[in-house]
């Protein structure tokens, strides 16, 4: 007689799965968090219900959540999948034979959503990786990934790839950036009556912004060009020229919560910019450069429905 017949177990990857749908509050969020087809993940569910043999989710009308079995469930899995993901840690550490120096390279507004994390996530699984961190443009990045001195990078998705492997992860809109609010529509229009300050031509926000601006008969000329995150919005804060700039909307999420600059996104749905993992055709630590675009690639599905919901 199996285990599962005397009714002592079940499969670990529909715990998960439950899991995922419980913490999403339903099977489409889910499904898209984690990257499995809705009617796949529905029918694990299900599975694991009748492994149970007690109902686990109710359907609601905003998605789906918990019976009370399915609650204490939830409750007892997410201690046990967490100790188990524990082990797994603890495992890397002492005998993951991914070693040495790998250098990343990222965009200084993209390191937000990603940085944090993935310097946690080696320390924590994979101690002898030496992480170095490049923070830099997109043109600068696409250079340093043509020398051969990045392993991998973390920046917009180039409009020509050339050699590299590039994964898209998700995409987010632009908007524009000032230091007191826009009245009405923010279109091209209303974008090019401000004083712009924009990155230059080099990088792929600008030619993202030039691209989309262009096709739309509107070309936006800058007033000033500036490369330097920090120094962009130090000059919109200071208020001095009264400016105004494009940028992807999390970039300024922590400003426009301190009320020191606003953020209104352009209507147009090109005026976006895509994240992406983007690795040269031969890095100096493959192997290393693979542990960081798995766990970024796996992250990335996660944010992609608050950031990419359509």
């Amino acid at each position: 007689m199996s285990v599962r017949e005397q009714g002592g177990g079940v499969d670990l990857r529909r715990l998960r799965y439950f899991v995922a749908v419980c913490e999403s509050g339903g099977f489409s969020r889910a499904s898209t968090v984690i990257g499995v087809a809705q009617p796949s993940l529905t029918r694990q569910v299900k599975l694991l219900e009748g492994e149970v043999g007690l109902p686990l989710i109710i359907r609601t009308a905003r998605g789906a959540e918990p019976t009370e079995v399915g609650r204490y469930l939830l409750a007892r899995a997410r201690q046990h999948l967490d100790g188990l993901d524990g082990i797994v840690r603890d495992l890397r550490r002492q005998f993951s034979d991914v070693s040495g120096p790998v250098v990343l390279g990222i965009c200084p507004t993209i390191a937000p959503f990603f940085l944090a994390d993935v310097t946690a996530h080696l320390r924590e699984g994979h101690p002898k990786l030496s992480l170095s961190v490049i923070q830099a443009y997109s043109g600068d990045l696409q250079s340093l990934l043509d020398s051969g001195r990045l392993d991998i990078a973390l920046t917009y998705s180039p409009l020509t790839r050339g050699d590299c492997d590039v994964v898209d992860l998700f995409s987010e809109r632009l908007a524009l950036v000032t230091a007191r609010p826009v009245a009405g529509r923010v279109d091209f229009a209303a974008a090019a009556r401000l004083r712009l300050i924009l990155p230059s031509r080099m990088h792929e926000l600008r030619r993202i912004i030039d691209t989309v601006s262009g096709r739309a008969g509107a070309a936006l000329v800058p007033d000033l060009e500036l490369d330097s995150l920090d120094a962009v919005k130090g000059v919109l804060e200071e208020g001095a020229g009264d400016y105004a700039t494009i940028l992807p909307q999390h970039s300024v999420r922590a400003d426009v919560a301190a009320g020191r600059l606003c953020c209104v996104p352009f209507e147009h749905p090109e005026m976006r910019r895509t994240l992406a993992v983007v690795r040269p055709p031969s890095a100096r630590n493959p192997s290393g450069a693979d542990v960081i675009a798995a766990f970024v690639e796996a992250l990335g599905r996660q944010l992609r429905p608050e950031l990419d919901p359509a």
